[in-house]
């Protein structure tokens, strides 16, 4: 086995044991959060596929698409959801930013460590840092679009959210 395939099962099922681990009061919470980061996931790598500005060499639907799926739409997602679950709602504006920042990030460094390290995905277009910068940019938009949606989304049911 490649450390290529060891990290698409690992991170699969991280992904998936990790659900065991959200409370049931959340589920729905969990539920959209991974649901409206999978659907601007799916849209940005397709885009990015087709004007070649990342390849994904090991791909685990070699014909159905040219992303990486386990990655792009089980693991990006999933610790969206988690950084939803997780939100500090009744917290301190610092606070709030730390905690995007460092999802944000823990997304961002992984995508690079799994570009730099192995052929899971590779940069075609620009420099380790362009990539790196556009990955910010990329996640941090796409996050607080997520997150926005979510709340307008919950507006009135408290359920949701669980404030």
């Amino acid at each position: 086995m490649t450390i290529e395939h060891f990290i698409q099962i690992a991170v699969g099922v991280v992904s998936v044991v990790s659900i065991l681990y959200i409370p049931k009061t959340k589920y729905r919470l969990a539920l959209l959060s991974f649901l409206s980061l999978e659907a601007t996931t799916w849209a940005s790598i397709n885009i990015l596929v087709q004007i070649d500005a990342i390849s994904f060499p090991v791909r685990e639907f070699t014909k159905a698409t040219q992303g990486g799926f386990i990655q792009n739409f089980i693991f990006y997602p999933m610790i969206f959801a988690w950084y939803m679950v997780s939100y500090p709602n009744k917290s301190a504006v610092i606070r709030k930013i730390l905690h995007y920042i460092i999802f944000v990030s823990a997304v961002v460094w992984f995508i690079y460590f799994i570009s730099v390290y192995t052929g899971l995905e590779d940069f075609i277009k620009g420099t380790k840092q362009s990539q790196l910068i556009r990955l910010y940019i990329s996640f941090m938009l796409q996050f607080g679009l997520c997150h926005l949606y979510i709340k307008w989304f919950s507006k009135n049911t408290d359920r949701l959210i669980g404030v």
